[in-house]
Order: structure tokens, then sequence, then C-alpha cells
């Protein structure tokens, strides 16, 4: 969004000058500055440029009406259950292994 002039009063095509994560516990200090430190003489623009590119890609695929949207991505990690996850009825739907007397269509 930086880049892109996503921001009043910032110039589009601007360069990020740094990258990082703001690490939040509550107490004194409520915040600490984590800077990523980038390997192989990468820099924060090529980052974003990179996550941009991936978040583009990523809009593009559920834009298409075959694309599921499952409720679990990593099936090797099908026993760890997310906040949300009841609300897909992951684990009704787990213990019939996917399979419905209801379903109708092709197999």
């Amino acid at each position: 969004m930086l880049r892109n002039g996503g921001f009043g009063g910032i110039v589009a095509g601007g360069s990020v000058a740094e990258l990082l994560y703001v690490q939040l516990r509550g107490g004194d200090p409520a915040g600490e500055l984590k800077p990523i430190q980038f390997k192989d003489g990468t820099t924060p623009d090529s980052h974003a440029d990179h996550a941009l590119a991936k978040l583009r890609e990523l809009a593009q695929l559920f834009d298409q009406d075959q694309t599921p949207y499952r409720s679990l991505v990593h099936p090797m990690w099908r026993t760890h259950y997310g906040d949300y996850d009841h609300l897909a009825r992951v684990k009704e739907w787990s213990s019939s292994g996917g399979v419905s007397d209801d379903f109708v269509g092709g197999e």
C-alpha cells in the first residue's frame, strides 16, 4: 500500500526503510520493536514487492469459483484446532471422515 500511494501525504513509489515486528506484552515498556534482519542482501523493498505479488496471486486464486475455502489447510495439523474451527463443524466432519449420507454429487 505504501509503495503504491495508499497513504495520503506519502508519494507513490517511495521506498520501505524498515520492516519490523512490534512485540506487545503489556507492562513497561508496553511494546518492543523487533527489526527484521534480511539475509543475502535483500531489502525491505524487495520483501514488500514479493509480499504484494504473493497477495495478488492468492486473491486471484480465491477469485475463481472452483477454488475451495478449506477449513484445515494443513492436514498434518488436523488435531490442532483454531479459534474459529467450531464454526466450520471441523470436529463433526472429521469424525465422519468427510463423508455424509446427505451428499449428492459425483465421485
